[in-house]
């Protein structure tokens, strides 16, 4: 009798586990990181690693960009849902010539991590000698575009500005003397400074009416999120889980991870993340109407945005 107790239960067992069915399978998101493994994008790795997308259902892969257009672009195609630390601009322009991306959230507010150096001998010695001097910037539409057409205005500037990639290739060319200065963001090119071979020339904070708006964003591919408003929310959700955590009670092993990552001494990494603070990285957009404003100032689109296509292009999804 309690052998035939056994197989009934067992029995309710499977077939229950048939009326269940297979457990959900993770829904699957690919994204693209303009300039991966600095400080400021690191929040895509942390919720990985932390297992937030996880927790919440998803399969995260992401890629590396050099960040402006191409990231841009990696979206645009289809290969990826999700484009993060893009340059406002890159964003507005891509939208403006009907490209299917929406912005999700602010990535930076301002510039307080750039900042572009010089050999020490360099005959650049305020950043008013940069008149005529060639200058660097990553791609167009980038974060460091819109900070040096917006240094220019400020300033009646007219420096030559050459488009470079990323921080290691504008090191590179600066020492070279293929450029009169290279752009970073820390703790990249400190090395340089700690060791008397460069100086700073000025920094991203001296660009006054860039202050309060969303300098970086992340964006999504319209379509995709048409159909996967759900999954799109999830995703931020963990992101933002991993901001608080980075900006919070994780950041001594965010600090921690951004040293090994990039083979840098743990002083250097503390140095570097010093750099953000939590009112730089909400991401709640800022101030879209000043970015739409410089976009077309900077020609990067022919005319201002209406108000519902701003509404169209920002898409808040907490």
């Amino acid at each position: 009798m309690i052998e035939r107790m056994v197989r009934n239960l067992a029995g309710v067992a499977v077939a229950a586990a048939l009326a269940a069915g297979p457990a959900a399978a993770a829904e699957k998101i690919n994204v693209a990181v303009g300039q991966l493994g600095l400080w400021d994008t690191l929040p895509i790795v942390f919720a990985d690693r932390n297992g937030y997308f996880k927790e919440a259902g998803l399969e995260v892969k992401y890629i590396r960009t050099r960040g402006g257009a191409e990231t841009a672009q990696a979206v645009i195609a289809g290969d990826n849902q999700f484009g993060m630390t893009m340059g406002v601009l890159a964003a507005i322009a891509s939208y403006a010539k009907g490209a299917p991306v929406r912005i999700v959230s602010s990535e930076m507010t301002g510039n307080p991590d750039l900042f572009w150096f010089v050999k020490t001998d360099s005959k650049l010695k305020t950043v008013k000698d940069i008149d005529g001097a060639k200058m660097p910037y990553s791609r167009p539409g980038s974060g460091t575009h819109m900070a040096m057409l917006a240094l220019m205005n400020q300033m009646k500037l007219k420096p030559n500005l050459v488009s470079v990639g990323g921080p290691g290739g504008s090191r590179t060319q600066m020492m070279s003397g293929q450029m009169d200065a290279a752009w970073s963001v820390p703790p990249l090119g400190l090395d340089l400074i700690q060791k008397g071979e460069a100086r700073i020339l000025f920094t991203g904070d001296i660009v006054e009416e860039l202050a309060n708006v969303s300098t970086r964003v992340n964006i999504v591919h319209s379509d995709w999120l048409a159909k996967n408003r759900g999954t799109a929310t999830k995703f931020m959700q963990a992101y933002k889980r991993a901001v608080d955590w980075q900006y919070g009670a994780g950041k001594e092993q965010a600090i921690k991870y951004l040293a090994e990552r990039n083979k840098i001494p743990l002083e250097n990494a503390k140095a570097a993340a010093e750099f953000y603070k939590p009112k730089n990285v909400a991401l709640e957009v800022s101030n879209l109407d000043k970015a739409v404003e410089l976009a077309v100032q900077f020609k990067r689109i022919a005319k201002p945005l209406t108000d519902a296509q701003k509404k169209e292009l920002v898409q808040w999804l907490f």
